[in-house]
């Protein structure tokens, strides 16, 4: 699903009406000319949008209410991933829950959270929990290469082409911290 609208979004509606007209606001000696009355008309036309948006702000701000290009801006902000988006009900759910998914991210939870049941049927994950270190300074090239991957095995749901495949390994990739060695297989 690609993020982009092909509809006016909320620009262009001729039936939005300002709740303050502009007319009612000056002089009744302004208000009687028609050049003024027209012009104050014409400001009316770009301003009720404008008060109409800044009223119900407060659902521009929250995922599950807002329009679907302001849903791709709030991802943004948290540099959520819409990318891989399957619907725009689970882009609205990902980003209303993004912030509970960054505290989980780099564990096992946040990818089975992320994969199962939307690409995948179930998911193995063997942590070898081998870790390195060293309390002098030492050069990368001389380290040890005995860490052991941490071996990821995917059973994706049945008829997964190879775009599926390719974004389950991408959304593992991004789930976990840089410096862990993986071993992905999906089945």
């Amino acid at each position: 699903m690609s993020m982009t609208t092909t509809s006016v979004g909320r620009r262009g509606h001729p039936d939005a009406r300002s709740p303050f007209p502009l007319e009612d606001q000056v002089p009744a000696m302004l208000a009687e000319d028609p050049m003024v009355r027209a012009f104050l008309a014409g400001l009316d036309e770009v301003w009720a949008p404008i008060v109409l948006t800044m009223d119900c702000f407060y659902a521009y701000l929250d995922p599950r209410t807002a329009p679907l290009d302001m849903v791709a801006y709030l991802g943004s902000w948290i540099l959520a991933d819409t990318v891989d988006a399957w619907n725009e009900s689970s882009v609205r759910d990902d980003i209303a829950r993004a912030h509970a998914l960054f505290a989980m991210a780099g564990t096992a939870r946040a990818i089975k959270d992320r994969l199962v049941p939307r690409e995948a049927e179930s998911l193995i994950i063997n942590d070898p929990g081998t870790t390195l270190m060293s309390t002098m300074p030492t050069n990368p090239q001389d380290w040890n290469d005995s860490v052991r991957p941490v071996s990821i095995t995917v059973r994706a749901l049945p008829g997964a082409t190879e775009a599926v495949r390719d974004r389950i390994r991408a959304i593992i990739r991004d789930l976990t911290p840089a410096h862990v060695v993986l071993d992905v297989v999906i089945q």
